[in-house]
């Protein structure tokens, strides 16, 4: 495109051209100059003071104008219009200012750069009535008669200026045939012609209405300046228009800021050369007579520099610098104009954010609407680049982001999931100890808060405390991408600081709302939704519940719970609420409401379940869990519970029918018995479902237990399979394949639990004896595989565990070393009468004594010497934070107390390669969990498939 070709030709030689096209053929014949040159341009654009085009681009359009208007004399006309059409009004100012055409003629020099920059002139000789001229095209560009004739009918024209007639111009020598240069030989005469004597003082009117003229453009010029909102846009017009004062190949502006790099504006430069240029300027370097410069300022205050450039070895004119500044004057007033209009629409922004601001506060209901709220006001306000508002969360002592204004996606998301610790970050340190603002820097703050500003792209910001009285809630951050000097104003800071108040007032308000809210709405004693919340929610779950799928509410009640306020008091009831409460959670998770209804009495609500079946199991869980104990005040308490279920299919209404048709299931679940799920029809007739406890006093008989196995591996090397562990499943008719926590706490506490501790280890040491001696041997390395096996507290002391351990040995042929029982630690067995004596008796019998869980009960070091045990294992929960240092420390105690005692450790729960080879740095020799091998129903095909892993 032509606006990016070299800037080597003015518009004003192609507006003369033009304009002569069309005084003799028309627009039309314009139109055709352009075609036939290959111009796409607008007039407007070519005809514009502050085009330049290109050498090439001149030709060819002095050579289509003469063209299409059939005469080879064109340029020369074109040319000795010059003066009288087409020369720049302050250029004819200029030189109609001179004496005698002699005076112009020694000037000539110096006013060819404001129209070209490929060639370059020599005055040779002048005298009072002839002149001597060299013209030079420099080397690149092809030499032109056209051009020659455009420069003869310059010379010509140029004593019209005083009245005279046309010089007379002889061209001996022209670079079109060879010659090193052009050379004219140029004579007139002081004679005026006769006209001129009617007014002898023709040049002088006409200078002065030039200078009208001038001073017409500089003024629209000035005018235009303003003409635009943004300071961008202003700074690029005063470029622009600078041709309207003074005619060069190039400007440049430079704004020079209170902080950060100076603005650059240019035109007819590229960028590298405006920046080297204005480092020049800006250090006081001379450029000599190729540049004009000249200060940007007013009575208000100095804003930059102008400067017009020439080409090297160009020089300017003696009136370029008075022109230039004042034009420069004119830009100076109009940027104090913009800036004052800036000032004024800044302060109508502020005062309309500080509107927004108060209007939002009022009615932000949340903590969370009210950060937003002043992340976005400040801003706006305080006119910084971006904000910040972080609340203080005094337990674990960090600032945790919650809103931000002025970052891109990716650089929030990473502000909100990084809190800061107070006690790493010395600023927070002050602000929590005195209150006050703290200035931050990107190159003097702390390490973390200087790479939190390097990742937002801030170099400077500014941390304000949220007070509520005395009370720290956060902090408001604005930040600034550039460095402010000498420092952020107190203007500033006291608008940060009053949005800070107003947000902190706000955040206070919100933040008792919420309590009031909640303590309206949830039990004070466990948490949990009140009667009143739990209505509200049951409500909305019926009315919104989609089509096949239903709601479901359980009616809890408490067995024999009056028994705990009379026996221990009404603080021990009160506890062991909390603790139902919390366990309730734990069961049930997120996936449904709970709600404590009054005294002994909770209820859930679950939502979109497929049938009244998944609601039977989950109340079946929430049976079992608590049936586990429960330690209040010193004693293990035993609590069971009755519940009634009732299920509403699809959308409707009446939830308080649905939550009555629980109650009188709950009370149908305690006739029949307790601790048990009762389930009403549609009708409200309630049907007792079959007790969880009955079935498993079946489930024996009925062939309904399972046992999976998951191997135990040494870690040598290579790896290898040494046995697996025994884990006993329920495969439930109705329910389901059921883990052991669904149903061993029932077991322990009807009874049933040695049964099936009894019946796991016959079961395992025959699918033991199964396997052959030969493929245990060839798993196990050349070692006889173990299988282990989980024996309850109760099991230990029953007397038929002693016949049945050797009657499975004799029965199976199995060594008794082959055998591994592990039993929890907790503070029942150590408590159980006789229980060492059983574990040595075992250890006679050739069988190894495992302690399980090791590190989570009731156990001291000293039971290690108490209990005969050969090992232990190391529970998942230790192994689970591998490789954490502190967890690496206390495996590694664990395992060289171990070895001290002659006592092999297993660790479970490996489920990371990370964790195993924490493990193997820690010397443990055994281990166990599902990156070695999932349980598994086959004991042989495990055992492969862990082999072929390792």
């Amino acid at each position: 495109m032509m606006t990016q070709e070299p800037r080597e030709t003015s518009s004003t030689t192609i507006s003369l051209l033009l304009g002569h096209v069309r005084a003799h053929g028309g627009d039309a014949a314009v139109a055709d100059v352009l075609a036939r040159a290959g111009i796409t341009e607008s007039l407007d654009w070519l005809e514009d003071t502050a085009t330049w085009v290109s050498y090439d681009t001149r030709i060819r359009l002095f050579t289509a104008a003469t063209t299409v208007l059939d005469d080879p004399h064109t340029m020369y006309q074109v040319g000795a219009t010059v003066v009288s059409d087409g020369l720049h009004p302050v250029l004819v100012q200029l030189l109609s200012a001179f004496a005698s055409p002699a005076a112009v003629y020694r000037q000539l020099p110096r006013l060819i750069p404001k129209f070209t920059t490929t060639s370059t002139m020599e005055s040779v000789s002048v005298g009072r009535t002839s002149a001597r001229l060299r013209y030079r095209l420099h080397e690149g560009y092809p030499p032109s008669r056209l051009d020659c004739q455009y420069a003869q009918g310059l010379f010509a024209a140029l004593p019209s200026m005083f009245g005279l007639t046309a010089a007379i111009v002889v061209h001996p020598e022209c670079q079109c045939d060879g010659y090193e240069c052009c050379v004219y030989e140029v004579t007139w005469s002081t004679r005026r012609r006769w006209w001129s004597r009617r007014s002898l003082n023709h040049p002088t009117n006409r200078s002065l209405a030039l200078l009208r003229e001038k001073v017409k453009e500089v003024q629209h010029a000035a005018a235009d300046l303003v003409g635009s909102d943004d300071v961008d846009d202003v700074l690029a017009r005063i470029v622009a228009r600078a041709s309207s004062a003074v005619l060069a190949p190039a400007y440049l502006l430079i704004m020079t800021a209170d902080h950060g790099e100076p603005v650059l504006r240019f035109q007819g430069l590229d960028a590298p050369g405006a920046v080297r240029i204005a480092a020049r300027i800006l250090h006081g370097a001379d450029l000599g007579e190729r540049a004009v410069i000249v200060d940007v300022s007013s009575s208000r205050r100095t804003y930059g520099r102008l400067a017009a450039l020439y080409s090297l070895g160009h020089t300017s004119m003696d009136g370029d610098r008075t022109l230039l500044e004042a034009y420069a004057g004119h830009a100076a007033a109009a940027l104090d104009l913009f800036t004052a209009l800036e000032d004024s629409r800044r302060e109508e922004s502020r005062a309309a954010a500080m509107l927004v601001l108060a209007h939002e506060l009022a009615t932000s209901t949340g903590s969370e609407a009210v950060a937003d709220a002043v992340a976005l006001a400040v801003p706006a306000i305080a006119g910084c680049d971006a904000a910040a508002v972080l609340l203080w969360d005094a337990s674990p002592g960090v600032m945790r982001a919650v809103a931000t204004a002025g970052l891109d996606a990716p650089r929030r998301d990473r502000v909100l999931a990084a809190p800061i610790p107070a006690a790493q970050t010395p600023e927070l340190v002050e602000l929590l100890a005195h209150q006050r603002p703290v200035p931050l820097s990107a190159t003097t703050a702390s390490p973390q808060l200087a790479g939190l500003l390097a990742e937002c792209g801030m170099t400077t910001a500014i941390i304000v405390p949220l007070l509520a009285g005395d009370v720290l809630m956060g902090v408001v951050a604005g930040g600034w991408r550039s460095t402010l000097a000498p420092g952020i104003s107190p203007s500033t800071l006291a608008r940060i600081e009053g949005v800070s108040h107003q947000g902190a007032i706000a955040l206070q308000n919100a933040r008792l709302l919420a309590t009031v809210r909640h303590q309206s709405l949830h039990d004070p004693l466990t948490g949990l939704a009140n009667r009143m919340l739990f209505a509200s929610e049951l409500d909305a779950a019926v009315s919104t519940c989609a089509a096949g799928s239903c709601t479901a509410v359980m009616f809890c009640d408490l067995d024999n719970f009056k028994q705990v306020n009379d026996v221990l008091g009404h603080g021990a009831g009160d506890e062991l609420l909390r603790q139902i409460a919390v366990r309730l959670r734990g069961c049930l998770g997120v996936e449904a409401t709970i709600g404590r209804l009054g005294g002994d009495e909770f209820a859930v609500l679950a939502r979109e379940l497929p049938g009244q079946e998944q609601a039977v199991d989950l109340a079946h869980r929430v049976v079992d869990s608590l049936n586990r104990p429960f330690h209040v005040s010193g004693h293990d308490l035993r609590i069971t519970a009755s519940i009634g279920v009732a299920v509403h299919n699809g959308p409707g209404d009446g939830g308080e029918r649905l939550l009555a048709a629980a109650d009188t299931a709950m009370y149908e679940a305690k006739r029949t018995g307790r601790n048990q799920v009762a389930l009403a029809d549609e009708s409200n007739r309630t049907g007792p479902v079959t007790s969880l406890h009955s079935e498993l006093v079946e489930a024996l008989g009925r062939a309904e237990m399972r046992l999976h196995y998951q191997p135990v591996v040494a870690l040598s090397s290579p790896d290898r399979v040494v046995g697996a562990e025994a884990l006993i499943r329920w495969d439930h008719p109705r329910l389901g394949l059921l883990a052991p926590a669904a149903f061993l706490p029932l077991a322990e506490e009807t009874g049933l639990v040695a049964d099936l501790d009894l019946w796991v280890l016959g079961k395992a040491l025959a699918d033991l004896a199964a396997l052959g001696d030969a493929a245990t041997l060839t798993a196990a390395g050349g070692v006889p595989l173990h299988v282990a096996v989980n024996l309850a507290s109760a099991t230990l002391v029953d007397p038929r565990l002693i016949p049945t351990v050797r009657a499975a040995l004799n029965r199976n042929r199995l060594r008794p070393e082959r055998l591994v029982l592990e039993i929890v630690e907790s503070r029942a067995l150590i408590d159980l009468p006789g229980v060492v004596e059983r574990l040595i008796e075992l250890r006679r019998l050739g069988v190894s004594i495992s302690l399980d869980d090791f590190g989570t009960g009731f156990s001291t070091l000293a039971w290690l010497n108490t209990l005969p045990v050969d090992q232990i294992k190391i529970d998942r929960t230790f192994t689970a934070n591998l490789p954490e240092a502190a967890s690496v420390a206390l495996v590694e105690g664990i395992i060289a107390l171990a070895q001290k005692l002659d006592i092999d450790v297993v660790a479970e729960g490996v489920e990371t390669e990370d964790q195993l080879a924490a493990l193997r740095e820690a010397g443990c020799a055994f281990a166990q969990g599902y990156l070695l091998g999932r349980p598994t129903p086959a004991f042989a095909s495990v055992t492969q498939a862990t082999v072929s892993r390792v």
